[in-house]
This record gives C-alpha cells, sequence and structure tokens, in this order.
C-alpha cells in the first residue's frame, strides 16, 4: 500500500465513519457496506499510487512555471503529466453526480484526494481543488440545462473552471466587486476585470459581477451580485470575450497558474438567481476552505516526512540529530500540529457528509418517498440543523488550523536542515514556500478566526459543546477517560472566558485568535481520542495533545477574562513608535 495512504486515512476509512448510514440515506437503500467501502478505498489508492509515482517529478519541476502564449496558458510539462493521469483515472472533478457521469466522492475522500496531491505538489492541488469547487457549484445552484450541458463535461476533465472574485480594490471586502453584468433581452453580458484568479486560462469561469440595473444602488455591499457561467469559447466554437492579460510571478505554487482577466462584453449564463450571488459563492468559498485546509495539511506532511529522514540521516556529535532531545521534541511537536490539524479536517468532512446524505433522504421524502415517518423526517431535519451550526464553525477553524500548521511545521523543517534548508534548491524552503500562500487565500487566518467568532457570537459554541460533551462522557476506560475529564475541564474554562467577550465587540474581535486556538484544542482533543479508542497505538499522540493545548488553554482563557479593551489603546501607543 502506497505511503500516502496513511494509518489516519485508513482508520476514518474503516472504523471511525459511519458508511452504512452515509450510503442508506444517500441511495435510499440498504447498502452492501463492504463493497462500497473499497470502491472508496480503491479510489483512495489510485490517487494515492499517481500521486507517489508522480512526486520526483512534480518536486523537480517545482520552479516551471505556466506559460502565457497567445492569450492562452501552457502548464508546465510535469503539472500536465499528473492532470492527465489523475483525469484517466477520473479524479478530477470528486463530487459530480452519477446522474452527470461523476464519482459523486464523498468530502472526506474527496479531501484526503486534495492532501495526498498538495504533499506531491500544492500548485497542482489548486488546479485540482477549483475543478472540482466549480463544478460542485454549478451542481448545487445550476439549472438542469447548466448541469446537462457542463458538468459531464468537468467530470471527464474537457473543461476546467476557475472563480473570479478578486479585483484590484475588492480582495475579501467582496462588496467592492464593480465587474458589471448586462442583461439584454435574455442575454447576460460580463464586463470588467479580475486578479489573482487561480487557474485562469482554463474554459469556464464563475465570476461574481454586479448587476447594470441596480449598480450604482447596490455598490459597497453583497447585494445586487449574481454568479454567472462564463466559458472562453461558445457552444459555435467562436471565442467569448474573454482574456487572460497576464500571469502572475508568485513565490511558490509556480505551476500554478495565478492570472489576470479581462471581460469584455463576455457572454455568461446566470448560476443561480439574480442578486443571489453572494450566496451561491460563497458555498463554493466554504468547501474551498476545507480543500485548503487539507493542502495546508499535504503540505505540513511533506514537510514533516523530509525533514524528518535528514534527521534520522544527519548524524552531528555521534548520533542522529533525531535521538537528540530538543530535536525529538521538535519532532514530536511537529507531528502534533500535523495530526490536530487533520483530526479537526476529518470531523468537519464527516458533518459535510453525513448532512449531504440527509438532504439526499430527506429530498426523496418530499417528492413522495416513504423511507420515514413523520417522527423521523423531524429528527433527521433537528440534525441537519445542528451539523450545519457545527460545519459553519468547524469550516473556518479547520481551515485555520491546517494552514498555520502547514507554514509553522515547513518553517521547522527547514530549521531541521539548518544551513541547507536555506539554500535555494532545498526541498523544505520549497515546501515553505508553497505553504506560506495557504494562509492567505480563500480568507486569510485573520478572516477565518473572525468567521469563528461571528459563529461563536450566534451561539454555534453551545451546540458544539453539547456534542462534545456527550461523546467525551463516553469514555470509559481509565486511560482515556482521564484525558477526557482534561479537555471538559477545557470546555468549561472557555465557556467562562467567552462571556467575558459578549460586552465588548472590539475586545471580542482582539481575541479571535486565542478563543479560536481553545476551542479548536478541545474539538481536535476529543477527535484524537476517538482515534486512540479506535487504535491504541495513537494514545500517546491524544495525551500528549491534550497535555500540551490544555496548558495554554488555561492560559488564554485567563489573559480572555482579565483583559480588556485598554490593550488596543496600548497597541496603539506601541504602534506609534514606529512614527
Amino acid at each position: 500500500m502506497s505511503a500516502y495512504m496513511g494509518d489516519a486515512v485508513l482508520l476514518y476509512l474503516n472504523e471511525l465513519i459511519d458508511w452504512e448510514s452515509y450510503f442508506n440515506w444517500r441511495k435510499g437503500e440498504t447498502s452492501d457496506l463492504e463493497l462500497d467501502r473499497a470502491a472508496l478505498q480503491e479510489v483512495l489508492e489510485t490517487a494515492a499510487a499517481i500521486c507517489e509515482e508522480q512526486e520526483p517529478k512534480l518536486r523537480a519541476g517545482w520552479d516551471d512555471c505556466a506559460q502565457l502564449v497567445d492569450d492562452e496558458v501552457i502548464y508546465p510539462p510535469h503539472i500536465k503529466e499528473t492532470l492527465d493521469k489523475l483525469r484517466e483515472a477520473g479524479l478530477v472533478s470528486f463530487g459530480v453526480e452519477e446522474q452527470y457521469d461523476g464519482f459523486e466522492l464523498p468530502s472526506f475522500v474527496a479531501n484526503v484526494i486534495l492532501q495526498m496531491v498538495s504533499r506531491a505538489d500544492a500548485g497542482l492541488m489548486t488546479i485540482l481543488g477549483l475543478q472540482a469547487g466549480v463544478a460542485e457549484d454549478i451542481q448545487a445552484f445550476g439549472s438542469e440545462e447548466l448541469k446537462r450541458e457542463f458538468l459531464p463535461r468537468f467530470a471527464s476533465g474537457e473543461v476546467m473552471g476557475a472563480m473570479d472574485l478578486t479585483e484590484p480594490q475588492a480582495g475579501s471586502d467582496l462588496g467592492a466587486i464593480q465587474t458589471k453584468a448586462t442583461t439584454e433581452g435574455d442575454r447576460h453580458f460580463i464586463d470588467g476585470d479580475k486578479i489573482f484568479i487561480t487557474n485562469g486560462g482554463c474554459e469556464i469561469h464563475l465570476v461574481l459581477a454586479r448587476d447594470a440595473a441596480n449598480y450604482d444602488e447596490s455598490k459597497g455591499t453583497t447585494k445586487g451580485l449574481s454568479l454567472y457561467l462564463v466559458p472562453r469559447t461558445h457552444s459555435s466554437g467562436k471565442k467569448n470575450g474573454v482574456h487572460v492579460t497576464r500571469l502572475e510571478e508568485k513565490l511558490g505554487i509556480h505551476g500554478s497558474p495565478t492570472a489576470a482577466i479581462h471581460f469584455d462584453h463576455a457572454e455568461g449564463f446566470l448560476v443561480g438567481k439574480q442578486g443571489e450571488g453572494f450566496k451561491a459563492m460563497l458555498s463554493l468559498m466554504n468547501n474551498a476552505r476545507l480543500g485548503v485546509a487539507a493542502q495546508g495539511i499535504g503540505i505540513a506532511e511533506a514537510s514533516l516526512r523530509v525533514a524528518l529522514q535528514y534527521a534520522r540521516d544527519r548524524v552531528q556529535f555521534g548520533v542522529p540529530i533525531a535521538d537528540q532531545p530538543l530535536m525529538k521534541d521538535r519532532l514530536a511537536r511537529m507531528t502534533l500540529e500535523l495530526e490536530g490539524s487533520r483530526a479537526l479536517l476529518y470531523r468537519a468532512c464527516a458533518l459535510v457528509d453525513q448532512n449531504h446524505a440527509i438532504s439526499k433522504a430527506l429530498k426523496r421524502a418530499s417528492d413522495g418517498g416513504t423511507e420515514f415517518s413523520a417522527g423521523e423526517r423531524v429528527e433527521m431535519e433537528a440534525l441537519s440543523e445542528r451539523n450545519a451550526t457545527r460545519i459553519r464553525l468547524l469550516t473556518p477553524l479547520a481551515k485555520y488550523m491546517g494552514t498555520e500548521a502547514a507554514d509553522s511545521i515547513s518553517r521547522d523543517a527547514i530549521q531541521i536542515h539548518g544551513g541547507l534548508g536555506f539554500m535555494a534548491e532545498s526541498e523544505v524552503g520549497k515546501l515553505h514556500a508553497d505553504a506560506i500562500i495557504t494562509t492567505i487565500y480563500e480568507g486569510t487566518s485573520e478572516i477565518q478566526v473572525s468567521f469563528a467568532l461571528k459563529e461563536i457570537g450566534k451561539g454555534a459554541l453551545t451546540v458544539v459543546f453539547e456534542s462534545l460533551e456527550k461523546e467525551l462522557k463516553t469514555f470509559d476506560e481509565p486511560k482515556l477517560k482521564e484525558q477526557s475529564d482534561k479537555v471538559l475541564e477545557g470546555m468549561n474554562l472557555i465557556l467562562g472566558a467567552a462571556g467575558a467577550l459578549l460586552a465588548d465587540f472590539n475586545y471580542a474581535m482582539m481575541s479571535a485568535q486565542s478563543l479560536a486556538e481553545v476551542v479548536a484544542s478541545v474539538i481536535a482533543g476529543a477527535e484524537l481520542l476517538k482515534q486512540a479508542k479506535a487504535d491504541p497505538r495513537r494514545f500517546d499522540l491524544a495525551a500528549s495533545w491534550i497535555s500540551r493545548r490544555m496548558n495554554d488553554l488555561e492560559g488564554r482563557c485567563k489573559r480572555i477574562k482579565e483583559g480588556s479593551t485598554d490593550r488596543l489603546d496600548r497597541a496603539q501607543a506601541i504602534i506609534a513608535l514606529n512614527d
């Protein structure tokens, strides 16, 4: 079996996710659990084999960039070759439903594939991740006509997609979008410019544009924004008004083309309802945030593997540096950071999958199916609502934790290599350059913790902690119970500290990162205990995470409770020293 699979992936595939309920709800029939699970494992093993085989070429070609030739973007050879292999295996649009010729892979499986691809080459992952995300947004919000026309082409890899949001004046502030959509009869035309568009040379662009009908009135808000599918080529073969004006030069992810796009009265097709483009794009962005979390975990995994091998091979003062106490502690901390982030992502993916399956079951019931009694339906709807609340909190936390782990672990990997790590050709230096962007795109780390704070303010913490408390109280084996009690104590400290934030919005915003850290710590702690219960070899991992994180949690919660907005004034005074 490929080294890319890993024990944690197999643990979730075989024990920690309720696949039987997932497939029963999704299909509306009793599933053949072993057959269904074997199919998922085969998909993952195929992806792992491709990534492992291609990794040497992808790493060797890291410096090679995409090229812009006569308005066409040309991928570097190693990127094109790997994409072709993934396309041949059907692994390019993971979530496209079977009725549109896709595999309809669960979120867990899709994100593990993205994690594997990122471990081999993070730039390739941005291309593949967007391909899946764009297709799934069309599937969720597009008309049946659009789905029939485009989704089979996404599933086969005939076309690829890009998400066109960012403009020079509109980064995370989508209310500042100026790209205009004009309606002429029953047709829509797009004019404007977008920048930093990942995979911008692709055939299909999902463009967020401001409708001309209320253009001036809606400026500065997300009202009046609609989502349009804009192909580069009309069905007649004629070119549409979509032009790649330049490719950016970046610190990392070189194989992924990042483009500036000019729309010159390009025809687009409305996706979803007029004026509700922000809602549709938000769905894509939330899925993309889990994908970027997976990307971060893949980069972190690659960095740790390279660092660990070097530390075992590098002998200083007569012993491998991996055996020296300080280095052993650093490598253990890197492993903890990786596995804690992975646990958070996999928990989020499992909830997404459960809700996807429930929605399929409820839709069949609404269409006249008789699978559930009225009481069962109410219970499933309530579970779906609770899950949705949990997903809204876990998504920004998973993105924050996974990408910060990538940045931190890849930086530590450089330190472990010493001077070699600082050389331009070093593998770990390249991994770190790739990692940096993950904390920035699809919403910076600061935006993620702000989103988490917003969800906490709306009551998500209560929903998440109620579920977590029930789970933690099931650990009755003495060693596990001792650890679960520590996590329960941490949850109570968080609840006490969170109350101190409600009175002052500015202070709450200032403390958002600390609050996100401690909430993520207890959720990941519970998930790691689940892993340890299923696989006792992982007990030391869970216990070490809980020991380190609960000590940190206690200090952070104390600072949150005792602090005030005076810190903002002090921060301003400190910054003023630079004037």
